[in-house]
């Protein structure tokens, strides 16, 4: 009777051990509040994508208008509609999008795409995402707060989507 006690209490343990890891990629606070503000089920809040530039640093191209981390803006912000939305929150909040525990890739960080998510408190999250390094950056207020490599596939299908105008776009 207490061999199955034992028994049991490992199957518990390993399952709620198992189920955990799922739980969050994410091990700080402030990138818990960002994935959170970015969810379609929110509904004090907005999202917007837009086109970022993503050329090289020194390519001598003119900065005309406005900037988003740094990143020049080149396109205007057009909100998703709920359908995009869903997906993207879907492929945001999923465990394995996203690679864990990689070795950084020698890559510079051209994002160019940006999501930005904003709710009534005035939070705001901007997911800048590059496709050149398979790489998502996430602010939250002006500040990094967690950066990781990406693995979906559903991501590039989804900006694809969003921009079927876009010539470079459409090459990814």
């Amino acid at each position: 009777m207490k061999k199955d006690n034992i028994a049991q209490l490992t199957i518990f343990t390993f399952l709620l051990v198992l189920s955990s890891c799922k739980s969050s990629h994410w091990k700080n606070e402030d990138m818990k509040r960002a994935i959170s503000i970015t969810s379609f089920k929110n509904p004090n809040t907005t999202c917007e994508v837009l086109r970022v530039d993503d050329s090289y640093p020194g390519e001598d191209k003119t900065k005309d208008g406005n900037s988003l981390h740094g990143y020049e803006i080149i396109s205007d912000a057009v909100g998703l509609n709920l359908g995009s939305w869903k997906k993207l929150s879907s492929i945001i909040k999923d465990h394995d999008t996203y690679f864990h525990h990689s070795v950084p890739i020698d890559c510079l960080f051209r994002p160019g795409v940006a999501f930005r998510f904003s709710d009534k408190h005035k939070n705001q999250v901007d997911l800048l995402v590059c496709f050149a390094c398979n790489e998502l950056r996430y602010y939250l207020g002006g500040k990094v707060v967690g950066q990781s490599y990406f693995k979906s596939q559903e991501l590039r299908f989804l900006v694809k989507e969003l921009f079927p105008k876009d010539d470079k776009i459409q090459e990814l």
